[in-house]
């Protein structure tokens, strides 16, 4: 499904944490996912772009399929560097 958002909003899907040790335990954890991958973003956005892994205010995302959340630029807190 391809979609694309309008002025300020921006798809993101949820990125997984790692719930496996450096010495392989596995650990059962159903804490959210800090990180999101910018799959989309509208007109209006200017400091992210598609790609981009960023930090997310996730109490203002709103959830549209299983692992896909709109939020607005103003909800994204920080764009993570290499």
């Amino acid at each position: 499904m391809n979609i694309k958002p309008l002025h300020k909003n921006v798809i993101i899907e949820r990125q997984e944490k790692d719930l496996t040790t450096e010495s392989g335990i596995i650990l059962q954890s159903n804490d959210e996912a800090d990180k999101g991958l910018v799959l989309a973003i509208g007109s209006e956005v200017t400091d992210v772009s598609v790609g981009d892994i960023v930090l997310i205010n996730w109490n203002k995302a709103s959830k549209f399929s299983d692992k896909q959340w709109k939020v607005t630029e103003e909800d994204i807190i920080a764009v993570f560097e290499e």
